[in-house]
């Protein structure tokens, strides 16, 4: 979690300017005569109790009263709240705010809700919740009439991950560690869970005040952190993504339902929640596991037999060649190859691939291990449609020029 008490040297809260700002413009609004309440609400390693120390700290700086959840939530602690004291340095007779917090709303005794009521008539009171997407806990009828301002915690942007990334690695991250922290999803803990992972695996490399990855591999704590994400699908929505990592990272729904035996319709609960999973994303018209080391953690959850039955199932339903003609169609059957889809690295190694160099030439060349590069061609077949170094090699000599040519050392 980020910043959470279990990691006192965390760095400071990162990329939640706009939900700190919500919680600073309820305050100020925050007035005697009605209780107000507020939720912060976000999956698993959001950021949410961190967000809201943060706020607790704001708070008293702002000249608020604090009162924390174990003071008020059984019902017994209530004079604390309207004793409660503001900053030294406050005025006599200001109004001074009560903020009363709760990471455990389920906790909270129906008894405490009236009286909170009848103490927010004469001062100002603001009640902070903490709640889990997804959880459920029984609002009282105070809540419901009073209603909630929801403060969501939404996945961080890409560039709040990269300086999460710089905080957490002792570096700022190149191209490789930006592009595998995608397995992370946004989420600051899972962010922090893959940091430690590629250290205790001494797979983080810094110099020079860059960090970078010496192989690009999910560390055993994300892959097992993904194995229980899957299993904690229903079994529609299990089957769902384990078939779609057989078509690739990057699927549509047409395909996949041809493959389920069902129509589009259907699947629509099953992609809701592998959406809600953060397993995969929607983007555009398709749906895109959120890094190909995700599709393929998620494809090896199936039974080898299970995975060429339904590659070759997959492969039976693509068109066929007409006699006569070649084993691999063109034209509108086979779009030609892509060289634009293709990453600067990739082109970089497609083009050493063109030059007839060895994986190890390669990897030396570059300055990446060979695991690295495996990885990219990989990639490259993929986006390519290729199948084998031949038709790649032909390929990166068509697409030879000023900006692609070899890479000396």
């Amino acid at each position: 979690m980020q910043g959470d008490r279990r990691h006192p040297g965390f760095p400071a809260l990162v990329g939640r300017g706009r939900e700190q700002r919500q919680l600073r413009d309820l305050l100020d609004r925050t007035a005697a005569g009605r209780l107000t309440l507020a939720v912060i609400e976000g999956p698993r390693g959001s950021g949410k109790s961190r967000l809201l120390q943060e706020f607790v700290t704001t708070a008293r700086r702002r000249g608020a009263a604090t009162v924390r959840e174990a003071d008020w939530i059984d019902g017994s602690g209530m004079w604390r709240i309207v004793a409660a004291d503001g900053p030294a340095d406050a005025s006599p007779g200001a109004i001074v705010p009560r903020l009363l917090t709760c990471e455990h709303p389920q906790w909270i005794h129906p008894r405490v809700w009236p009286e909170l009521e009848a103490i927010a008539r004469t001062v100002p009171v603001l009640v902070v919740l903490v709640r889990r997407s997804g959880a459920t806990w029984p609002e009282p009828e105070q809540v419901t009439q009073a209603g909630l301002h929801r403060v969501v915690l939404e996945p961080l942007t890409p560039s709040a991950v990269a300086t999460l990334l710089t905080a957490l690695a002792g570096g700022a991250p190149d191209a490789e560690l930006r592009a595998l922290s995608a397995v992370a999803a946004g989420n600051p803990q899972a962010v922090q869970d893959l940091v430690t992972g590629l250290r205790e695996e001494r797979l983080l490399r810094v110099d020079a005040g860059r960090a970078g990855v010496v192989a690009i591999r999910l560390p055993a704590r994300i892959r097992a952190q993904l194995d229980a994400t899957l299993a904690a699908l229903s079994p529609p929505a299990r089957h769902l993504v384990q078939v779609a990592a057989t078509i690739g990272q990057r699927f549509g729904l047409r395909e996949l339902a041809g493959l389920l035996h069902r129509n589009a319709a259907a699947l629509v609960p099953a992609v809701d929640e592998a959406l809600a999973s953060g397993l995969v994303i929607g983007v555009d018209e398709d749906l895109v596991f959120r890094h190909e080391l995700v599709r393929a953690t998620v494809e090896e959850s199936l039974p080898r037999s299970v995975r060429v039955a339904l590659r070759d199932e997959r492969a039976s339903r693509r068109p066929r060649p007409a006699p006569g003609g070649p084993a691999r169609a063109s034209g509108p059957d086979r779009p030609a190859p892509d060289w634009r889809g293709l990453t600067e690295q990739e082109r970089q190694i497609a083009v050493l691939v063109g030059c007839a160099l060895t994986n190890q030439q390669i990897a030396r060349r570059i300055g990446r291990s060979p695991h690295t590069v495996n990885y990219h061609l990989r990639q490259i077949f993929r986006k390519l449609d290729l199948t084998s170094r031949v038709e790649l090699a032909r390929l990166a000599r068509d697409h030879t020029g000023p900006d692609d040519g070899p890479v000396t050392a």
